[in-house]
């Protein structure tokens, strides 16, 4: 075995005696610059790895220093870039809100304008209404009450405008009774004309002949009833289903008999059936009991006392039935010589049309 000077011999290192002796020394570069044991002189790792030295260590630490500086730098730019993409968004919902309120100011006008064309036909069709009722309307404006309702609205309209009234225009009673008026709501759209005196029917002379004895008689009676428990507030539905049910057959055996009736009297006998149909169903409205008790009535001496009542009491015409016809045409006559007195009086302060006046012009319809 080798002894320390070997290792000088091999790596040229410095040889201490003490250590010598027992197979260490310390060499310099080649094969044996390491730790030598015994006569090998050990393995040595001076040449071939200079990094385990303290420039290695600073180097390694300066390696680190500049990765965890790199991470660091990325760490920062995604920050960056995830508040840029966090603006970005914030940009496009700020870019959609304002589309979303622009569509919405966008429908907002357009249902403006849609509503104020809406608007503008309806005055239109009421002004037109108007011209047609008072300048000789057809007889149904008449007998279904559209005519006067419509003149009646105008005057009342002129009326709170001015402060003005016009001349005392008579009213015979007979007339009055015939006029039929609702409260614009009834079920049945109209007040009570056939059987307004208590239920008792003046049947068409068609409906009087003795095949239709037996179901005249029933409804008669069951009319009578139930207006006498409308009266008392009572009306129960039993009664009433059979009224409604009694009419039905009357129906059915009036139709039965169109072979056998003048065209002329079949027309009379259904309408008097049509008739009683709807106000029987007014029988049910919860306001019946007034047209009974007067507060459902055309009631005054002169045609300014009849509108001022119905004003008050929110009362309509409604329709005229086949006996009422010579009435409403006299009651429209009395009301347009009050309307033109009217009309005449207050000249350019009542705001409204004559009969001749042009139809606005209308815009252009927004939703076509």
């Amino acid at each position: 075995m080798l002894t320390g000077s070997a290792s000088a011999q091999w790596g040229g290192g410095f040889q201490n005696s003490w250590l010598g002796q027992y197979g260490y020394g310390y060499g310099r570069g080649g094969i044996g610059g390491g730790i030598g044991m015994g006569g090998m002189g050990g393995y040595g790792m001076g040449g071939f790895m200079p990094g385990m030295g303290p420039g290695g260590y600073m180097m390694g630490l300066a390696s680190v220093t500049n990765a965890n500086g790199q991470y660091q730098m990325q760490i920062q730019q995604a920050r960056v870039e995830q508040q840029q993409a966090e603006r970005e968004r914030y940009k496009s919902r700020l870019a959609w809100d304002q589309t979303r309120i622009d569509e919405l100011k966008l429908r907002g006008e357009e249902a403006t304008a849609s509503r104020q064309y809406r608007e503008t036909v309806r005055d239109q069709q009421r002004q037109e209404t108007l011209n047609w009722s008072r300048d000789n309307p057809p007889t149904h404006y008449i007998m279904s009450g559209l005519a006067l309702n419509t003149i009646m609205d105008e005057i009342r309209k002129i009326q709170l405008a001015t402060n003005m009234r016009g001349p005392q225009v008579t009213v015979d009673q007979d007339v009055l009774d015939h006029l039929n008026v609702n409260n614009g709501g009834t079920s049945g759209g109209g007040g009570f004309s056939l059987i307004k005196n208590d239920g008792k029917l003046n049947w068409p002379i068609s409906l009087r002949t003795s095949e239709f004895n037996p179901i005249r008689q029933e409804v008669d009676q069951i009319m009578g009833q139930a207006v006498r428990m409308v009266k008392s507030d009572n009306l129960d539905g039993d009664t009433y289903n059979k009224l409604l049910a009694e009419l039905e057959k009357l129906q059915k055996a009036m139709d039965a008999m169109v072979g056998d009736l003048r065209p002329g009297d079949f027309i009379l006998a259904n309408r008097f059936i049509n008739s009683l149909n709807k106000e029987a169903r007014v029988l049910s409205d919860p306001d019946a009991k007034k047209y009974f008790s007067g507060e459902f009535r055309a009631q005054g001496g002169t045609v300014g006392e009849v509108l001022e009542n119905m004003f008050k009491g929110g009362l309509k015409f409604s329709e005229a039935n086949d006996n009422d016809r010579t009435a409403y045409n006299s009651f429209y006559n009395s009301l347009m010589q009050y309307d033109t007195a009217l009309l005449q009086a207050v000249g350019p302060l009542a705001g409204a049309a004559g009969p001749s006046a042009p139809a606005n012009k209308l815009p252009n319809n927004p939703n076509p």
